[in-house]
C-alpha cells in the first residue's frame, strides 16, 4: 500500500483536564502554553508538517478560549491550514466526537490527534506504515518509554489489549493519542451518545477482526500534561537549560514581589510573594469556576485587590467544603468555600471559633465570615500539623502530644452555646456510626451481612458506658491533622464545626488511637494520664470511634478518593489494640478477621502527605 499523508485531522480540545484544577478552570487545557506556545497550537503545527490542509476540533469546556485560540492561529498561518470547530454542549467523548463529523471526515483516512498533548520529533512515517500493515484500518503511536503503558500488542505489533493488568510492566505500551484512521471507523461507535475511540477499537476486534496496529517512533518525546508535575517536566524536557535557570512556569501577567522565592510553580495571574514549591496559582479574576464569585466576596471582604490575588486549589473534602489558600503578595488566607444545606454545621465555623476564643480555647483565627456567599476566611496557619511533625523519623510523640491533651482538655471544659451544637451522641448516633460502619465497611467493601451478635452486643455496652459519662463539649474529629501550628508555634484546633456533646473518651481516644500516628501502648498509657482518663474508658471510646472511622474510609476510598484505602490497614490494627485493652473478645477476634480479609484484598500501610481536608475519620499524612 503506497503510503498517503492524509490532508485532513481531528484535533480534540473538548476535555476538562480536571487533574489540572485550578489552572484547568482558567484556562482550557490545551491552551494552556508550552514555553509561550498553545499546546493547540504546537498540534496543529505538526499536523501542517505532515500535510493537512483541513482541521476540526471539538471544543466543551471553555469553548470561547478554545474557539479563540484557534482564530490566532489561522490568522497567524495567513490560512495556510482551514480549521473548523464543532461545539459539543454535552461532551461526546474521543469517539462520540467523530458522529458529527462523518461529513466532514469524508471518504479518506485522517489523523485523530489528543490536543492536550505535547510532541516533539515525531515523524508520521511510521504511524502511516502501521496503518499500512493493518490493512488499511487504523495505526496508532505507541510506547514503551513514555506514560502509563496500558496496553498490549502481539508480535505482529497488533494492538490485541488496550486494558492490560500488568500496566507498566515488559512488553507493555502507551496509546499517545496520535492515530490516523480509515472511516470506517465510525461504524464500530456504539449507539450512546459519548463513547472513547477505544470503544470503537474493541469493537472492531471483537467482531471483526480488525486491529490497530501499533508503531514505536525512536527519538520521539511525548507527554500528556495531565498533572502539575507532568507539566512542569515537560518543560524541563523542551528546553533544559531554561528550565534549569528558572524552574517555574509564569505566565505573561503575573506581578513577583521582591519576596518571591519558587521553585516548581505555574501562576498564571496575581501578586506573588514569599515562599512556594510545587504549587499551581491562578489569578482570581481568571477564574471561571462556580464559586469564583464568592472567592471574589471573600477577597474583597480582606480588602485586598481582586487583580492582585492569585489562589490555589487545595481541594474538595467529603464535608461539602472546597479549600483554596489566598495569596496577596506575602499575605495569606485560607478561603472556605462550603454547602450548609446538606451540612449544615458548616455554617457555624466562626461562631464556634468565637465561642472557643472567647474560652482561651486555641482555635483558628477567623478573617471574614460571609454566610449568604457560603464562604469563609481563615488565617493562614500554613501546612504544619501534628499529624505531619508526629510521622517524622524521631519524633518525640509524647512531648508533641502532651500540649495538645491539656488544650483537648480545656476545650472540654467549655461551656457549649446550645444553639451552634449538632445531634449530642446518644442512642440515634451512637447506632449511626455504627451502621455506616456496617454498611460502608462490612457489606460495601468485604462483603459481609452484619456485625456478628457477640460483637454487636460488646458494641451495645461501649455506648451504654460512654452514654453514662459526663457529657462535655466535644471537637468530634479530633485528629492529627485537625491540629495545626500557628505562627507562633502554637497549637490550633480546626475543623470543630461538628462540636456537639458526649463523652470524653471519645475525643481523646480520637488522638491517641489515630490511625495517623500509630502510639505504642506505653505513650498512650502516659498521654492518657496526662488528660487523667480511666484505661478502659478511653479504650471503649476508641473502639466507637475506630467503628466510626472505617466506615468512613471505606466510604471515601469507594467514591473515588482511593488514598483512604491506606488508613483502612491501620485503622483495623488499632480497633485490634482497643478491643484488648477494652477486654472486648469478641471485638477483638473480628478485627482479627477484618485484618485478614483486608490483606487479602492486598491493603497494606501507606505513608502520604498531609492534605489537611478535616473531614470526618481522618486521614494520616
Amino acid at each position: 500500500m503506497t503510503l498517503q499523508y492524509p490532508k485532513r485531522a481531528i484535533v480534540l480540545a473538548a476535555g476538562l483536564g480536571q487533574r489540572l484544577q485550578p489552572l484547568t478552570w482558567a484556562f482550557p487545557k490545551p491552551v494552556l502554553p508550552m514555553w509561550g506556545m498553545p499546546m493547540l497550537h504546537r498540534i496543529f503545527a505538526l499536523l501542517q508538517k505532515w500535510g493537512v490542509e483541513e482541521i476540526a476540533v471539538n471544543t466543551h469546556h471553555l469553548p470561547e478560549m478554545v474557539d479563540r485560540c484557534v482564530k490566532d492561529y489561522v490568522r497567524a498561518s495567513e490560512g495556510a491550514v482551514r480549521i473548523i470547530v464543532n461545539h459539543e454542549p454535552e461532551i461526546l467523548g474521543t469517539g462520540g466526537v467523530l458522529k458529527p463529523l462523518r461529513g466532514f471526515i469524508g471518504n479518506e483516512p485522517f489523523w485523530l490527534v489528543n490536543g492536550d498533548i505535547v510532541i516533539e520529533d515525531l515523524d508520521a512515517k511510521a504511524i502511516l506504515e502501521a496503518f499500512a500493515k493493518s490493512g488499511g484500518f487504523a495505526g496508532a503511536w505507541v510506547s514503551e518509554s513514555f506514560g502509563p503503558r496500558t496496553v498490549e500488542m502481539d508480535p505482529e505489533g497488533r494492538i490485541c489489549n488496550w486494558h492490560s493488568d500488568v500496566a507498566g510492566d515488559w512488553g507493555t505500551y502507551t496509546y499517545c493519542g496520535v492515530a490516523v484512521l480509515a472511516p470506517e471507523i465510525t461504524k464500530y461507535l456504539p449507539e450512546t451518545a459519548f463513547s472513547s475511540i477505544v470503544d470503537a477499537y474493541e469493537k472492531a476486534m471483537f467482531e471483526d477482526g480488525k486491529f490497530v496496529t501499533g508503531a514505536e517512533v525512536e527519538n520521539s518525546y511525548w507527554a500528556d500534561c495531565g498533572t502539575l508535575e507532568r507539566y512542569l517536566e515537560a518543560h524541563a524536557a523542551l528546553d533544559p537549560e531554561r528550565f534549569e535557570e528558572n524552574p517555574n512556569v509564569l505566565f505573561e501577567g503575573v506581578k513577583l514581589a521582591d519576596t518571591a522565592d519558587l521553585a516548581g510553580v505555574v501562576a498564571t495571574g496575581g501578586l506573588v510573594g514569599g515562599e512556594w514549591m510545587r504549587a499551581a496559582l491562578v489569578g482570581l479574576v481568571q477564574l471561571k469556576c462556580g464559586e469564583a464569585g464568592a472567592l471574589c466576596a471573600a477577597a474583597d471582604a480582606l480588602g485586598w485587590e481582586r487583580d492582585d490575588v492569585a489562589v490555589e486549589f487545595l481541594g474538595k473534602r467529603g464535608s461539602d467544603r472546597s479549600f483554596w489558600r489566598f495569596a496577596n503578595g506575602d499575605e495569606r488566607a485560607i478561603a472556605i468555600c462550603y454547602d450548609d444545606a446538606a451540612r449544615p454545621e458548616n455554617a457555624n465555623y466562626a461562631a464556634c471559633a468565637r465561642l472557643l476564643a472567647e474560652n482561651g480555647v486555641a482555635a483558628v483565627k477567623v478573617l471574614a465570615d460571609l454566610p449568604e456567599k457560603k464562604v469563609l476566611v481563615l488565617e493562614d496557619c500554613g501546612d504544619d500539623s501534628l499529624e505531619k511533625r508526629a510521622n517524622k523519623k524521631g519524633a518525640d510523640l509524647v512531648k508533641l502530644y502532651v500540649p495538645v491533651m491539656e488544650k483537648i482538655k480545656k476545650f472540654h471544659e467549655v461551656r457549649p452555646d446550645e444553639r451552634l451544637l449538632q445531634e449530642p451522641f446518644d442512642d440515634a448516633l451512637y447506632a449511626w456510626e455504627r451502621e455506616l460502619f456496617v454498611r460502608e465497611a462490612l457489606q460495601g467493601r468485604w462483603g459481609m451481612d452484619a456485625i456478628p451478635e457477640a460483637v454487636a452486643r460488646e458494641l451495645d455496652c461501649v455506648a451504654e458506658t460512654l452514654k453514662a459519662q459526663r457529657q462535655v463539649l466535644l471537637h468530634r474529629d479530633a485528629q492529627s491533622s485537625n491540629v495545626l501550628y500557628g505562627k507562633d508555634g502554637a497549637e490550633v484546633f480546626i475543623d470543630f464545626q461538628g462540636m456537639r456533646l458526649g463523652a470524653a473518651a471519645y475525643d481523646v481516644a480520637s488522638f491517641l488511637y489515630d490511625p495517623y500516628v500509630p502510639l505504642d501502648e506505653r505513650d498512650r498509657a502516659t498521654l492518657a494520664g496526662v488528660y487523667g482518663i480511666e484505661r478502659k474508658l478511653l479504650a471503649y471510646g476508641a473502639v466507637q470511634r475506630l467503628v466510626q472511622a472505617t466506615g468512613a474510609f471505606c466510604r471515601l476510598a469507594a467514591a473515588g478518593q482511593k488514598h483512604f484505602e491506606h488508613h483502612i490497614p491501620q485503622a483495623l490494627a488499632n480497633l485490634l489494640a482497643a478491643a484488648d485493652d477494652a477486654d472486648m473478645d469478641a471485638t477483638g477476634a473480628f478485627a482479627e478477621d477484618l485484618i485478614a480479609r483486608e490483606n487479602m484484598r492486598g491493603g497494606g500501610h501507606h505513608h502520604h502527605h498531609h492534605c489537611g481536608c478535616g473531614c470526618e475519620g481522618g486521614h494520616r499524612g
